[in-house]
């Protein structure tokens, strides 16, 4: 059974979970299990919040579309923990429990606020669905929101009709993610390659990922009167798959807008590095 301890913060204690609160909270939910919130204390962003964090990546784009009504699709090599748009896109899982890959970084640079968020909306409102996608505060993220979609999640060695029943969940996820991203009246938005890493989308199937993901984000934008920069982010660590989305993905991408695009010039960037 759940059970909540109240523990009085003095002095030179107060002093140390202003540095180290974040820190303290991920060790004691790796060890114990257990969640710490810090009520009252603002924490100092330039100690123990820098801990956490990897030495910022420089973002590179390495591609770029316009779209239809003014909304842009770019793809870039960045980290998405520090990348500065009004949104960014947590590949979740369907109850919010942030414990690895993107979801764990972005949990520990925002701080314990982004889980504790999530814990009180799944206690208010039951686990997600595959393809939901709900807004967050982002803690201590540098935007304004955080944006949780669970995409599907695919076995260990998936078949071929895995991943064909796949492809449906993964649009519904992309259109989910935009639609709160016009709920909200945001501008900017950076995604992942939502179901790739943990949730098991084979490599080979990067392509198909993003050319799916791609043409959710056409369909919105078809739709859609009003500005949005839409950013495809891949961790620079992911190599391979940044690989395959640039070199075999846009060259699809770029082709399918020219194709569609039929009352308006369109501005298409390919940087080869």
């Amino acid at each position: 059974m759940a059970s909540t301890i109240a523990i009085p913060l003095h002095e030179s204690s107060l002093h140390i979970v202003k540095q180290c609160g974040p820190i303290l909270n991920n060790a004691l939910q790796s060890k114990f299990g257990s969640l710490a919130t810090f009520d009252g204390v603002n924490f100092e962003k330039d100690h123990g919040i820098a801990l956490l964090k990897k030495p910022v990546v420089a973002p590179e784009k390495r591609f770029s579309v316009k779209l239809y009504q003014g909304v842009n699709l770019s793809v870039w090599k960045a980290d998405l923990t520090n990348f500065p748009v009004d949104a960014v896109v947590n590949a979740a899982n369907e109850h919010l429990q942030h414990y690895g890959g993107l979801a764990d970084a972005l949990s520990s640079a925002g701080g314990p606020q982004i889980q504790k968020d999530c814990n009180d909306y799944i206690t208010k409102n039951g686990s997600l669905r595959t393809g939901d996608a709900i807004v967050c505060d982002a803690g201590l993220l540098p935007c304004k929101k955080i944006i949780h979609a669970v995409g599907p999640k695919l076995p260990l060695h998936p078949s071929a009709s895995d991943v064909s029943s796949a492809e449906w969940y993964l649009k519904k996820a992309i259109s989910n993610i935009l639609d709160e991203v016009r709920k909200n009246q945001l501008k900017t938005v950076a995604i992942p390659a939502i179901s790739s890493g943990l949730f098991n989308y084979p490599l080979p199937q990067c392509k198909e990922v993003a050319q799916i993901m791609s043409q959710a984000v056409a369909n919105f934008a078809g739709n859609f009167q009003n500005k949005m920069e839409v950013y495809f982010v891949i961790f620079p660590s992911d190599r391979d798959t940044f690989k395959v989305v640039l070199q075999k993905c846009c060259p699809d991408i770029r082709m399918l807008y020219v194709s569609c695009q039929n009352t308006e010039v369109m501005r298409v960037v390919f940087i080869e590095k």
